[in-house]
């Protein structure tokens, strides 16, 4: 049996689990993962079954223990766990049974956009006071406003439990409580800093965002450093091995990246497309419309700030024309893509632009199109929609520091496709730059932090950098992002809201009367359509 010391990381995502361990040169030894489905049971709403997730959990875990035995190695090389999870993700679990009061609310989810709008309507000062606090927009993606939805609607959940009896958590600490059998009911500041319920500047819950979104602060997790000694795991076959790292899946990645200057920017190509943007040491709040985020603090060192900008459809937006619009047919098409720029623009707006539009309003639209436009252009609009919402953070992020971005880092599922690296460049006018690590930045920068906790310093050296550098002048590039901000401008005004009626009305009344119609209305419609092509 060899000596080899091994880093294992656990990454929770809600559409996907996986379990991963490194060696001591920051390369993925073995892994294995398992997806999970996502629910949408109404309009607006998204969820998971958090018991699918931890399911997931222990099984990819077993599988990696018996690749290890087959290379000679064990569960004993193992020396510390690292976590990685998905953000603003959330869900309360009874504590007796921790079994799931209801199934985790998906950070997609918009059945609280009712809720927010009567905030907006009658408490704006109180709103202004608490995004200035917890430097965020109060928005249905932040985890803070679903567990308000949840507290409201206790008569929906699976069991009648009191408050006492009730935890709540994004999905690190629904983990972490799982693994330690309930020892331990912790999150870590990068996942806090995402729920509207934390403090920027004292890096504790806020009695004022709490009291204001009627979460008792006394029944919110203990806020731990991205990095430091947790505690024991008690539960599967990792029984015995410490907890070292707690991280964002974002956030991981920029401390992966060693991320810790001013200007330093980090654009991720995935299901969604975040756009991160170091600050320093210091809080401070954006006047362009981006949000402040703890990028990550290590044990009792200074936290770490960023600014940040993203969009809840990236690469969905290319899904999207595979499986809806069957104008994509494989992936293999996104590589082989070659076709000239054009000016067809896709504003990928399907769940509203957030930063730094913010606009909820918002509705995803292709436009520019002529007889001569082909499924190539709409494909290529897609995949520049990426670069141009990176552009938008980028110009909001020089507006406010003053700091002119000479270079970007993207990582990321579409990362590994050369041509969109080659748009972002010419669109953005500076050298783009992405690793061999692709989608696996975060799980190396959770290793990393959690190898440190044990004294153990983790290698980089064998990384390779892909650099795409821009061929565009800059007049080409102006011209080219002026079109674009019309195409955003273009995607508001279209629809107006719904009524103020609750979700809970929504969830108790929805007839299949409405569906039935729904569903009529839709084929009669994709008739007229197929008509007319």
């Amino acid at each position: 049996m060899t000596n080899q010391q091994l880093i294992g990381v656990i990454d929770v995502e809600s559409e996907i689990v996986k379990f991963s361990v490194l060696n001591h040169s920051g390369n993925i030894l073995l892994d294995s993962y398992r997806p999970i489905e996502l629910k949408k049971p109404y309009p607006g709403w998204v969820e998971v079954d958090a018991e699918n997730i931890w399911n997931a959990v222990c099984t990819t875990i077993n599988e990696v223990i018996v690749k290890l035995e087959l290379q000679n190695l064990s569960k004993d090389n193992i020396k510390i766990i690292g976590i990685i999870n998905e953000r603003d993700t959330v869900l309360a679990w009874d504590v007796e049974s921790s079994k799931p009061l209801c199934n985790a609310i998906h950070y997609n989810d918009t059945r609280t956009d009712t809720i927010i709008r009567d905030c907006i309507q009658n408490c704006p000062k109180a709103l202004d006071d608490i995004e200035d606090a917890t430097g965020s927009k109060v928005t249905s993606m932040f985890s803070g406003i679903k567990l308000k939805w949840i507290i409201n609607n206790k008569h929906i959940i699976k069991q009648p439990a009191s408050m006492e009896n009730i935890k709540f958590g994004t999905l690190d600490t629904w983990i972490v409580w799982k693994l330690t059998k309930g020892n331990l009911y912790v999150t870590d500041i990068t996942n806090a800093s995402r729920t509207l319920l934390m403090n920027l500047k004292t890096l504790e819950w806020s009695p004022d965002a709490c009291r204001f979104f009627d979460v008792p602060i006394s029944l919110l997790p203990t806020i731990k450093s991205s990095s430091e000694y947790y505690g024991t795991i008690e539960e599967t076959h990792l029984k015995g091995i410490s907890i070292g790292s707690i991280f964002a899946d974002h956030q991981a990645a920029l401390y992966g990246l060693h991320f810790d200057k001013p200007g330093q920017i980090m654009s991720n190509y995935g299901d969604s497309c975040a756009v991160s943007c170091i600050i320093g040491t210091e809080f401070k709040r954006s006047n362009n419309g981006l949000i402040t985020t703890v990028a990550y603090k290590i044990d009792k060192e200074p936290a770490v700030y960023a600014f940040e900008g993203w969009t809840s459809v990236g690469g969905k937006a290319v899904e999207w024309l595979k499986n809806n619009m069957k104008i994509v047919e494989s992936d293999e098409e996104i590589e082989s893509l070659n076709i000239d720029v054009s000016d067809v623009y896709f504003v990928p707006a399907f769940n509203g632009l957030a930063a730094p539009h913010w606009k909820p309003d918002a509705k995803g639209i292709i436009c520019g199109m002529t007889h001569f436009t082909n499924k190539k252009h709409i494909l290529r609009a897609a995949l520049e929609a990426f670069c141009f919402h990176t552009k938008d953070v980028c110009v909001a992020f020089e507006k406010d520091t003053n700091i002119v971005p000479s270079q970007l880092f993207v990582d990321g599922l579409y990362s590994v496709y050369n041509n969109i690296l080659s748009y972002q460049a010419d669109i953005m006018g500076i050298d783009v730059i992405s690793s061999q690590m692709t989608d696996d930045m975060a799980i190396y920068g959770s290793a990393k932090a959690a190898a440190k906790v044990i004294n153990i310093e983790l290698g980089s050296h064998e990384w390779s950098l892909n650099i795409s550098k821009p061929t565009t002048t800059e007049e080409e590039q102006k011209n080219r992002y002026s079109k674009w901000l019309k195409a955003i401008r273009r995607s508001t005004g279209i629809t107006k809201p719904q009524p103020n009626q609750t979700i809970a009305d929504n969830y108790n009344n929805f007839s299949s009367n409405f569906l039935s119609t729904a569903y009529l209305i839709a084929m009669m419609g994709m008739m007229v359509f197929s008509d007319k092509n």
